[in-house]
């Protein structure tokens, strides 16, 4: 009686915080901006950076968590943010940039697991915060359509000083990944610029990807283009005009011989300019 009150008690516990992380998982899209997306200075230069959750774009709505993020540099080093601040309707950090070349910015916080199953006779669906090993403690003997999604979510940006460098072009390997194939620094408006899609290290065809403009606060609609990785992974898009724009995008996959996970998610949302000709 005393187990079966406990696996009650860690049902509830799961279902709760399983049904918050998911919730803030993908109740609004997420962004960094960087006040400046280029600096032309041998000394460097100071930039602030905005980051929240909104479904306007570059509206500020719900603070991010940022205190995971970090600015890799050129050379590939990760960088913690020694100084950010958490308001309700933004976090901001301060970096100062002076390595010569392009930096990311990347806010992400650890891979997060849940469970999905039915149970009863109306295959009521239940979810919980539990990868496949946590799930055996809890998931009902009689559960049916069981399965465990690990998810990872990528919020980036990057920031060039003086000279292009591609070493923070590179992939990890893991989850869903963008790799700017015309570089951050020289996408130019009236100019095709051509990106590309992995997951877990391989390209990946039909990842779906919003691309929404600045200016939605003063617009009636999104005006989001819509496009589609085809079977090299690759998407190209032509900004219509200079201005700061956010790519959004979701792919979830099987994973195989994971012991935690039957399936991998991951999104990438992506902040970057196009510059006047």
């Amino acid at each position: 009686m005393a187990s079966f009150s406990l696996k009650r008690v860690a049902l509830g516990c799961a279902l709760a915080s399983g049904l918050v992380m998911a919730t803030q998982a993908v109740a609004h899209p997420r962004w960094v901006l960087p006040n400046e997306f280029t600096v032309s200075s041998e000394e460097g230069a100071w930039i602030t950076t905005d980051a929240t959750a909104s479904h306007g774009t570059f509206v500020f709505d719900k603070s991010l968590t940022i205190s995971n993020g970090v600015v890799i540099t050129p050379d590939g080093v990760s960088k913690r943010l020694s100084s950010f601040t958490k308001h309700r309707r933004k976090s901001t950090f301060d970096y100062f940039f002076h390595q010569e070349g392009t930096h990311k910015i990347l806010i992400a916080n650890p891979p997060y697991y849940r469970t999905t199953y039915t149970v009863g006779k109306r295959d009521t669906k239940r979810r919980i915060q539990a990868n496949k090993v946590e799930r055996e403690a809890i998931v009902p003997e009689s559960a049916k359509n069981v399965r465990t999604i690990k998810s990872y979510n990528r919020t980036e940006a990057y920031v060039t000083v003086n000279k292009p460098s591609d070493k923070v072009l590179e992939l990890e390997g893991t989850f869903l990944e963008l790799v700017p194939v015309t570089h951050p620094s020289d996408i130019v408006e009236g100019e095709t610029a051509k990106f590309q899609f992995f997951f877990e290290g391989k390209p990946q065809a039909g990842v779906e990807a919003e691309i929404r403009q600045d200016g939605t606060l003063y617009r009636n609609q999104q005006e989001a283009v819509i496009l589609t990785s085809d079977k090299e992974g690759f998407i190209e898009f032509k900004p219509e005009q200079a201005g700061r724009y956010l790519l959004i995008a979701h792919h979830e996959g099987e994973v195989e011989n994971d012991p935690m996970a039957d399936s991998a998610s991951g999104s990438v949302h992506l902040t970057f300019e196009a510059v006047l000709q």
